[in-house]
């Protein structure tokens, strides 16, 4: 591989990350044999994180932006990536920790499976000290998008299998294909994003793959919704929905009886005021998702291409009630048979 060692520009928002930088930054100093920039989009941190990654610039190629607003995770990765002169770019979160030969076992990877088409990158992302965060995910029809093995134990020998979405916490991808796709949608301002991008990936036909080995490592083990992660969440759902999957009239009546579960749904996790909300948003943005689905219409992908049935990790810690449980199977039930 010493034939094959391009310059990687390693791209990622930071905010508010003084817990988490300095084994982030330790670990890149450890990446062997490799020239890698790196480029730091800071979102208006009110912390000590600027302080920190300056404190590495003797160690490391740093590039920071600093902006005098939090433009998300989206708007600031474009940035980044736009400014970015490395041959391929790595997406990351600035809470994730390297090992030391995560980049030389990812060319490798590269190198085997690219063969005549090029193909995009998103090795697995573990918990601290626990299971998968990211191994792979599914995207769903009705617009979510999961990994399905979260919580498991990551295999330790290396395992390289497709997959319908990359994580953008995971992103390997050439500097011109990013910039060709036109990097993330930035309507997102953060989550979904990444499954936005996977959808034009499936549209022109590039390869994603993941692969057990080399993995990263999450700091932050966080699965449960605030208010605003639960809100972006759900809104990003019905963006995505709008702007990228077909037949939208013939799926409505499922998404519609999916609607009634989520409002339940949003009962009991005490979220029915964000959900109105967003319903609210919606209605009186009518102009705008017109438009939006007008743009797309060229370019939806087939909902039939899509995953057919909900796993019960999206309900969460509450995936324990019957009665909703038994509204779950019913629903999967009706959405393998559509």
């Amino acid at each position: 591989m010493d034939d094959f060692l391009p310059k990687i520009s390693i791209i990622f928002p930071s905010y508010n990350g003084e817990k988490y930088l300095n084994h982030n930054l330790d670990s890149i100093i450890n990446l062997s044999k490799l020239e890698i920039e790196l480029v730091i989009i800071d979102n208006k941190s009110n912390d000590r994180s600027i302080e920190i990654i300056k404190s590495y610039s003797n160690v490391l190629n740093i590039n920071l932006i600093e902006l005098n607003n939090n433009m998300g995770f989206a708007k600031a990765c474009n940035l980044g990536a736009s400014i970015a002169r490395g041959e391929f770019l790595f997406i990351t979160n600035q809470d994730m920790i390297f090992s030391p030969n995560f980049f030389k076992n990812l060319l490798d990877i590269y190198k085997e499976y690219k063969k005549n088409q090029e193909i995009v990158l998103s090795p697995a992302i573990v918990f601290e000290g626990d299971g998968i965060h990211y191994y792979g995910a599914k995207i769903h029809y009705l617009g979510f998008s999961y990994t399905p093995n979260i919580g498991q134990k990551l295999p330790k020998k290396q395992i390289v299998v497709k997959t319908q979405r990359i994580s953008g916490g995971s992103l390997f991808i050439k500097n011109t294909l990013f910039s060709k796709l036109g990097g993330f949608d930035e309507m997102y301002y953060m989550y979904y994003e990444d499954t936005d991008f996977s959808l034009r990936l499936l549209r022109n036909g590039v390869k994603m793959y993941t692969t057990s080995v080399p993995y990263l490592i999450h700091q932050k083990h966080e699965l449960n919704f605030n208010n605003f992660r639960y809100y972006l969440l759900e809104r990003n759902r019905f963006l995505l929905i709008f702007k990228n999957i077909s037949h939208f009239k013939k799926i409505f009546p499922l998404f519609t009886l999916l609607e009634l579960v989520l409002i339940f749904h949003s009962i009991l996790i005490k979220k029915f005021n964000i959900r109105v909300r967003i319903y609210y948003e919606l209605m009186f943005n009518l102009k705008f998702i017109k438009k939006l689905r007008n743009q797309s219409r060229k370019k939806l992908y087939p909902y039939q291409k899509l995953d057919r049935t909900l796993d019960p990790v999206l309900m969460g810690k509450i995936k324990h009630f019957k009665f909703l449980n038994q509204m779950f199977n019913i629903l999967n039930y009706l959405l393998e048979k559509f």
